[in-house]
């Protein structure tokens, strides 16, 4: 005969019998209610990769340009350090690092590189990523790609336009991983939502990245871009022509510029492309949202010099059709405008020590200064420009002219109002990064401020054909 159950044991027990009750309940699934089912916190991203190949011969010195990739990362901390908390993974290939041709990704065509697709990624807004690559020596007990373009010479390494093959150096930090900071990624951060797939691409500016040294060898300097596209419509494509002739003007200089994060008042590179033989483009993908367009050329056959063509906030999606360049009234032969200097870098006690450089020239396009293509086929900086030392020379050549500038019509044609007549109206702006080494996080702003000008108020530059014109930055504070 059972013994009886004291009021104690008597409540446990009904207790107890109430919880499996409603456990089965929320857990049975039999009335399709939710009610105690924890929503979740997790979604998909699906992680890409492109380049627009400018350096690609015959345009460039390179046939290809290879980089092994081990690794993406996010965090939602745009302060987080590489070994610090919060970092999510991705795309995790260090059992199966990928190799890849940056200049033979097939973003011309729309279609791009899945480097890979994860699911049970935390919701939130994450403002930094890190790429890692493979060491050109790995360590023991590392993977590495079983079939080796680099035939020898490392993992990472350039086929030059006469086919030899050449190790690109890259810093221990490469394999901790490269800093995509929020500066570089599109509004700053991307959002991983619940319920959705997130399409991350990772746009890895491979011709602006690998550097000559005075050596021979070749330095990797990531100049990496980010953000979220759409599946659908990603492109911008059109035809820039002579707005006399009406003919295509080839290897013409595209960029798309969209406000920097910190300063909205200017237009930032997000990518970049050139022109087909007949004047044509198509760049894709982009992150989300409008751009603006802003087109520079040289005719050397025609030994014509165009003002820039500014086009203001081009959706998506979208073909432009017909963007006319103007040749400046009176203007023979090649009369560029140049603009060059010298930049210093010194420490937080005045001694110099190096830092990346990136000089822009900027001109007015109603409330917003854009950044200028410097003329192709002409001796100019390159993006990332080292100073050794503390010191640094830059050279900009430049369409000694203003530009026309017209805010994109869906019904077109779009109209551009003319330029004012020249010489050309410029300011020049230089920041400053924090070099590649093992303790800093490349790409990061340095010096303080990072940023020269402070202010565009004053500081205009008169840039004439055939005209030279100096400005000199000194940036203090520097790592």
């Amino acid at each position: 005969m059972p013994k009886p159950l004291s009021s104690f044991h008597f409540y446990i027990a009904l207790f107890s019998s109430l919880l499996t009750l409603g456990l089965l309940a929320t857990c049975g699934g039999g009335s399709g209610s939710s009610v105690g089912v924890v929503p979740s916190t997790t979604a998909s991203v699906t992680t890409t990769i492109s380049d627009q190949p400018s350096c690609l011969i015959p345009n460039g010195n390179f046939q290809n340009v290879w980089v092994t990739i081990t690794r993406v990362r996010a965090n939602t901390s745009s302060a987080a350090g590489p070994n610090d908390s919060g970092w999510v993974d991705l795309v995790n290939l260090q059992n199966n690092p990928t190799q890849i041709d940056l200049l033979s990704l097939p973003s011309p065509t729309c279609l791009l590189t899945q480097l890979g697709a994860a699911s049970g990624i935390p919701t939130g807004q994450y403002q930094q990523i890190r790429l890692h690559l493979l060491s050109n020596t790995p360590g023991p007990g590392e993977a590495f790609p079983q079939s080796n373009n680099c035939n020898g010479n490392g993992f990472n390494c350039v086929i030059t336009a006469g086919g030899a093959i050449q190790t690109i150096l890259i810093s221990s930090e490469a394999q901790t991983g490269i800093q995509i900071p929020a500066g570089e990624i599109a509004r700053g951060s991307f959002t991983v939502a619940v319920g959705q797939t997130t399409n991350l691409n990772i746009d890895f500016d491979a011709c602006s990245s690998v550097i000559q040294q005075a050596n021979g060898q070749f330095l990797l300097k990531p100049v990496l871009h980010a953000g979220v596209i759409p599946l659908n419509n990603n492109f911008i494509s059109g035809t820039v022509i002579n707005s006399v002739t009406k003919g295509g003007i080839p290897k013409a200089i595209v960029f798309f510029e969209q406000a920097d994060p910190s300063n909205p008042s200017i237009d930032r590179i997000i990518a970049q492309t050139t022109t087909g033989p007949v004047g044509d483009f198509i760049i894709c993908p982009l992150p989300s949202g409008s751009y603006d367009v802003v087109v520079a050329a040289k005719d050397s056959l025609k030994n014509i010099i165009y003002n820039a063509t500014v086009t203001l906030q081009v959706p998506l999606g979208t073909a432009m059709g017909q963007i006319p360049l103007i040749q400046p009234t009176g203007q023979t032969g090649t009369e560029s405008g140049t603009i060059s200097g010298q930049v210093t870098t010194a420490n937080p006690v005045g001694l110099p020590t190096s830092a990346n450089l990136s000089l822009s020239a900027l001109q007015q396009s109603g409330s917003l200064l854009v950044t200028i293509p410097p003329l192709p086929g002409l001796p100019s900086s390159t993006p990332n420009l080292p100073s050794e030392n503390g010191t640094a020379s830059y050279t900009l050549v430049l369409p000694p002219s203003n530009p026309s500038v017209g805010t994109f019509s869906a019904s077109p044609p779009t109209f551009y109002s003319p330029p004012t007549p020249a010489p050309g109206i410029y300011f020049v702006n230089a920041q400053a990064f924090v070099p590649m080494s093992f303790s800093s996080n490349p790409g990061s702003p340095d010096c303080n401020p990072s940023s020269l000008p402070v202010s565009f108020n004053t500081g205009q530059l008169v840039v004439g054909p055939g005209g030279t014109v100096t400005q000199n930055f000194n940036f203090t504070g520097c790592q």
